[in-house]
């Protein structure tokens, strides 16, 4: 693959996999990447903590969620023991109605998919629980173009999980693209080529480690 001097990516045939050829990963964020989940993860955060008892968070507060792990999460809002189990449990539950109800494509995310389909291996890799990843992956109609997906797991980084299916695939180049810091921090310890998506939840000073 080539890049040109402003960082713009240009797809060349050579991404194209065939028999015999090792392929090409692509690896997806998802919330703010893919999707845009504002709304979904401000309604999520603060539906969820009130159910758990701390009461109407604010906006702000619940924005500040939107990224990090559960863990780090629940850190923050000092979540332990039989909370954390209910907290997992809310958060699955909850999350996967609102998939439903209120969550939202970006424009052209599809065609975007449909275009690279065939031309690399497509996967999504969130810190959305593994039931928020497949609800997505359902409603949204990624299905086809999806072929490795994984939620967050305590205690799996984001760059061991792509480093795992880059060993699995054998592939020869891996790309990762995301809307946070911590994506492109996880492109890096992977050894991948980064992009940074500026629609998203984190904007370009975050983003400027990122290749492109």
């Amino acid at each position: 693959m080539e890049t040109t001097c402003m960082g713009n990516m240009v797809w060349t045939p050579a991404m194209h996999t065939s028999p015999g050829e090792k392929p090409v990963l692509i690896v997806f964020d998802l919330d703010g990447t893919l999707t845009d989940s504002t709304e979904l993860g401000r309604v999520l955060f603060k539906r969820v903590f009130e159910l758990l008892g701390y009461g109407v968070i604010s906006d702000e507060l619940a924005d500040s969620f939107n990224g990090p792990s559960a863990d780090e999460v629940c850190r923050v809002m000092g979540v332990h023991g039989e909370k954390r189990a209910m907290y997992d449990y809310l958060l699955d539950t909850v999350e996967a109605d609102l998939v439903r109800d209120i969550g939202i494509v970006f424009p052209g995310v599809i065609d975007m998919l449909e275009a690279l389909k065939g031309r690399a291996v497509l996967a999504i890799l969130t810190n959305g629980s593994q039931i928020y990843c497949e609800a997505c992956i359902r409603e949204y109609g990624f299905s086809p173009y999806i072929d490795l997906h994984s939620g967050y797991v305590s205690g799996v980084k984001k760059s061991q999980r792509i480093l795992e299916w880059q060993t699995q695939l054998d592939a020869r180049r891996v790309i990762v693209v995301g809307d946070r810091g911590t994506d492109i921090s996880n492109a890096r310890e992977a050894g991948a080529y980064a992009i940074g998506v500026t629609y998203g939840m984190g904007g370009r000073e975050e983003l400027s480690g990122a290749d492109a």
